[in-house]
């Protein structure tokens, strides 16, 4: 954590309550705990832009908002002495995610043309014979991967019988095929830094998976009130054609929500957040084509639909 973090974590603690990057400063200031190094003339900012990027990108902050501009700490949320008023948290819009992530992974187009329908439904035994014939690789840009297909993890929503659904902007594609369509997934590129020590062989789906589905949906430490939360699981991959791009890998994720999870436009920047049961949702032209392309195979491996 760097020093105006540290700062700010620090006068805090001691207000027990929110405070403004220019409140976090004086009291700072008034307890003489600024190192010399910092001073300057832009210190507002500064600190303001260090909290506001913790609040965004780091998924472990020790930093929510309360109301624009106004910082509070995750670990006094659970205080009974703390106001309830200091514990409602701020959603700003998210900005777009980074869907690309380099080194991604690809998976050699003759491989996959040779692999029949219960192979690609078993992803583990899937990337495990992709290693055995030498056709499992990272890329570190898109210009690499000629007679590769990139690896994409399409993580479904599920609660009971209902899928969680949006409508697509240009968070995730300005196409006409993808623009204002309704999708069921929540994309994200499988990338060398999802593959850890507890991936047990998937490559990092599950981490890849998980991490998409808590970025978009903005299940936050204080959310999950200390909690854990289930690992999606892969259910089937898909080679998926786009008219004017290449084709890519999807594998199908399938995730069940918490019980105290409710999407509202509120907390999300999704446009047009609903449960669909897809028995009774016929409109398939409604669907961009990833939806379109995956909705038999997540209906058929989920086994509840």
């Amino acid at each position: 954590m760097d020093s105006y973090l540290e700062i700010a974590q620090r006068v805090l603690r001691a207000s027990r309550r929110p405070m403004s990057a220019a409140g976090i400063l004086d009291s700072a200031y008034t307890a003489e705990i600024v190192p010399k190094h910092l001073f300057g003339r832009t210190q507002v900012k500064t600190l303001q832009a260090r909290l506001s990027e913790d609040v965004l990108y780091n998924p472990h902050s020790a930093f929510f908002r309360t109301e624009p501009g106004y910082f509070f700490l995750n670990e006094l949320v659970t205080d009974p002495t703390i106001p309830a008023k200091f514990k409602e948290k701020f959603e700003a819009r998210r900005r777009i995610r980074d869907l690309h992530v380099a080194p991604f992974l690809g998976i050699d187009e003759a491989f996959v043309s040779t692999c029949g329908a219960d192979l690609m439904r078993d992803w583990v035994s899937f990337v495990g014979a992709a290693e055995k014939c030498n056709a499992i690789h990272y890329y570190s840009s898109r210009k690499e991967t000629r007679g590769a297909l990139i690896v994409w993890t399409f993580s479904v929503v599920r609660r009971g019988s209902e899928v969680l659904s949006y409508r697509t902007g240009r968070y995730r594609n300005d196409r006409d095929t993808f623009m204002d369509r309704r999708t069921i997934g929540f994309p994200g590129v499988l990338s060398y830094y999802d593959f850890t020590l507890f991936s047990e062989g998937d490559y990092g789906a599950k981490e890849n998976s998980l991490n998409a589905i808590k970025w978009d949906l903005d299940i936050s430490a204080v959310a999950m009130h200390g909690g854990s939360l289930p690992d999606p699981k892969p259910i089937a991959s898909v080679r998926v054609h786009q008219d004017d791009k290449r084709d890519v890998l999807v594998i199908v994720m399938d995730w069940h929500c918490p019980a105290w999870f409710e999407p509202t436009t509120r907390r999300l920047s999704l446009n047009d957040p609903r449960w669909l049961d897809l028995k009774k949702h016929n409109d398939i032209d409604d669907f961009e084509p990833w939806t379109r392309a995956t909705l038999d195979i997540f209906c058929e491996g989920s086994g509840a639909l």
